[in-house]
């Protein structure tokens, strides 16, 4: 088996979730965001408002899948030295770059155009000559390290991604496997969250991802694996569940607050002030972990049928990579027609900019995507042991 239809399915909609999270970028565009804006009257706020409030974490989900698919299909070749680092580096290359490199030209473009109508840059502010070489290499969030966005500025987590796979190749060439020792990267990495956020995330989500492999491989070829990977199913079910019910009506949130606050004032203060740092752990080490395991063991021992669905999961990069010069676009064209935010808060613009998204993602990844991949290797004249 080289790929699992469950957890496509699951970047795929990370992916679709993150569109919601950055639809707030349509109240601003003029350029500059205007004055107590308000994020409730975002088209369907109150049926999607934990994708409007904490839609952002979706990225996290990203970093598990990586780390969950590189230790399964990537590490033992790595380890056994059956894969050279130019090799691993080029299967890398073919898939991301190509729509990077054509997001980035086209987001230059576009910025360019839209300074110039409004005087302001849409959402993402630094876009000059020394940025946009980091991004060309792919470096922008970690040469040097930085948490600012410009250009294309999603590709933040594409960037980290990159920095993850050097440093994943190299432990893995001294021996990391998955299981506790990913686990303890992943846990040692907690820290660096109070330093660079981005970084810090990325190396908590990879390496908790590859543990999440050998968790699975065991469960796999246990007698009871049906048990435990219904037991799994369901309490991933729970953990949304309470995570749903906590973005409408905070009862968590609220609990750990009284807390911190009953154990001495400077404690309340420090939940406050790291609230959205409390709940990212929170969701990395529980929600996160809990949804990749259900979903590959309902593939793998329920047997359960994600096939239909994984199309999703096909085209997660380019809806991921193309969402915001979209918007960028529609920025444009809103300031040509001098179109308000309020044209965005209808409900019709949402399904609309969905439909032409996913149909324009399509057609990216088979029209463009693959191959490029696919020419993009055979350059190489080696066959490739990955499906992506």
């Amino acid at each position: 088996m080289k790929r699992l239809h469950a957890l496509d399915t699951l970047r795929g909609i990370a992916a679709l979730a993150i569109v919601v999270w950055h639809w707030q970028h349509f109240y601003a565009i003029s350029g500059v965001w205007p004055p107590g804006w308000d994020h409730t009257a975002q088209p369907f706020y109150w049926a999607l408002k934990p994708l409007y409030d904490a839609g952002w974490a979706a990225v996290d989900l990203f970093f598990a899948l990586s780390g969950f698919i590189f230790f399964w299909l990537y590490a033992p070749a790595i380890r056994n030295r059956a894969m050279s680092f130019g090799k691993f580096a080029w299967l890398r290359f073919s898939r991301l770059y190509p729509l990077h490199f054509v997001t980035l030209i086209g987001v230059a473009i576009l910025q360019y155009y839209f300074h110039k109508a409004t005087g302001h840059f849409f959402i993402y502010q630094i876009n000059d000559a020394q940025h946009f070489a980091s991004a060309l290499i792919m470096a922008q969030q970690w040469l040097p390290p930085s948490t600012e966005q410009y250009f294309n500025g999603p590709a933040w987590s594409v960037s980290i991604e990159v920095l993850l796979y050097c440093i994943f190749f190299v432990l893995c060439r001294v021996g990391l496997r998955g299981g506790w020792w990913s686990l303890l990267v992943s846990v040692i990495a907690i820290p660096l969250l109070w330093w660079n956020e981005f970084i810090a995330r990325g190396m908590m989500g990879f390496f908790l991802g590859g543990s999440l492999y050998a968790v699975t491989e065991f469960v796999v070829a246990r007698a009871d694996a049906k048990r435990i990977a219904r037991g799994l199913c369901i309490a991933a079910l729970v953990a949304w569940v309470l995570l749903v019910i906590d973005c409408y009506f905070s009862p968590l949130h609220n609990m750990a607050y009284w807390i911190a606050g009953h154990i001495s004032d400077d404690a309340g203060e420090w939940y406050i002030g790291d609230s959205d740092n409390v709940f990212l752990l929170l969701f990395i080490y529980t929600v996160s972990p809990l949804t990749i395991l259900a979903l590959a063991l309902h593939e793998r021992v329920l047997k359960g049928n994600w096939q239909r669905f994984s199309f999703v999961g096909d085209i997660s990069y380019s809806t991921y990579l193309l969402h915001f010069p979209m918007q960028l676009s529609l920025a444009l064209i809103a300031a040509h027609f001098a179109l308000t935010p309020a044209f965005f808060e209808n409900g019709v613009a949402l399904f609309v900019f969905y439909a032409v998204l996913i149909g324009l993602c399509a057609l990216s990844f088979n029209a463009f995507e693959r191959p490029m991949q696919a020419w993009l290797r055979g350059l190489s004249h080696k066959r490739s042991p990955a499906p992506e």
